[in-house]
């Protein structure tokens, strides 16, 4: 986690920017390697405030006290943790509190698994479902994004298969589901992405599915590479990423789940500083409004969730491990407890990624 905007501390105090050289006669803390950091047998914690090698932290203990409260109380900034609750997730996604236990996808991995706050297990299994990410659907429900498969799961509270859909109200199939949205009716909204390649057509889309799910079209389309979506605070727009223009699209929402003309809600590079060695493929993933109001950013790529208010103010960073983050969900008591998902590398098997607990 950093303050908001990265300016938490000034530049001279606290070593700048995370590319930023050292100051003269100060050494740096140490960035652990991935491997270090999260071999088996965790979980194990990870202090970004540590992590990112702030050099103001060999500050002498009595200026270090005074500058931290300073800074606290004048930017609102929040140390914190993130513990790895599986440090060995293939390509984990779509973390969703359910029953009081977490669901989470492998995309890599055999499909869903169950996490009691002490294990983590296999819960749903489907060979060449690619599963991406989760919703509840129709009270106790379950919706299950099989990326690979081209098509939609619904299972109920124990697991087990009622229904697919691999089809639009049209007859027409859609490629990639990615991520989910609820409507605030019991309908869903969900991306489905296109190929993900920054030289490929733009083809991304994102389909309505009504509250008993008798009816599916697409409600949006020509998007590069549509990715995680959330209704805004005020529950009149849907915010959607799209991820490979680096950007957040806002639609407004008519009758029936239909959306109105886009506009550019935010660019991520307009939210905060860029990151080091980011590429044509860095930008938002999974988004989710948080209960606590703000609007929560996996930027994949760049290792962190932006945590923006609705007038698109940065209020904090929170770094992870894994560099391509990939979504977030919140616990039981709301934003006290977000739960993120990323993986190590997303382009080489078997795609070794962690499940994450941030807490204030």
């Amino acid at each position: 986690m950093r303050s908001a905007g990265g300016k938490g501390c000034s530049e001279s105090a606290c070593g700048g920017r995370r590319d930023a050289p050292p100051a003269p006669g100060v050494t740096p803390l140490p960035r652990p390697a991935p491997g270090d950091s999260f071999a088996p047998g965790g979980p194990l914690t990870y202090d970004p405030f540590v992590n990112n090698g702030l050099s103001c932290m060999r500050t002498p203990t009595t200026l270090l006290a005074a500058f931290s409260l300073a800074c606290l109380a004048h930017f609102g900034a929040v140390l914190a943790a993130v513990t790895a609750i599986d440090p060995n997730a293939l390509y984990p996604e779509g973390p969703l509190w359910d029953q009081g236990r977490l669901l989470y996808v492998e995309y890599a991995g055999p499909g869903i698994k169950s996490w009691d706050g002490k294990d983590a297990k296999i819960w749903w299994h489907r060979e060449r479902c690619g599963a991406n990410a989760l919703i509840h659907f129709r009270g106790d429900h379950v919706l299950v994004a099989c990326y690979d498969g081209n098509y939609l799961v619904e299972l109920d509270a124990a697991g087990k298969q009622v229904r697919t859909f691999d089809r639009d109200s049209a007859g027409k199939t859609f490629v990639g589901p990615n991520d989910f949205s609820s409507d605030g009716h019991g309908g869903v909204y969900f991306s489905a992405s296109g190929v993900y390649d920054v030289k490929a057509p733009i083809t991304g889309t994102v389909l309505h599915l009504s509250a008993g799910g008798q009816e599916m079209r697409v409600v949006a389309d020509t998007i590069h590479y549509s990715n995680g979506l959330t209704l805004s605070k005020d529950g009149k727009h849907l915010l959607v990423a799209e991820m490979l223009a680096g950007r957040v699209l806002s639609f407004p929402i008519g009758d029936h789940g239909a959306l109105g003309p886009r506009s550019v809600w935010a660019r991520l590079q307009d939210l905060a500083p860029p990151t080091p060695n980011e590429d044509a493929y860095n930008g938002p993933d999974g988004i989710k409004l948080g209960p606590d109001g703000n609007y929560y950013i996996a930027q994949n790529g760049s290792g962190r969730v932006l945590v923006v208010t609705d007038e698109k103010k940065l209020v904090r960073e929170i770094d992870v491990p894994t560099p391509y983050v990939t979504n977030v969900g919140f616990g039981a008591n709301g934003a006290d407890v977000v739960f993120i998902t990323g993986a190590f590398d997303p382009w080489k098997a078997p795609f070794p990624g962690g499940v994450y607990r941030w807490t204030p």
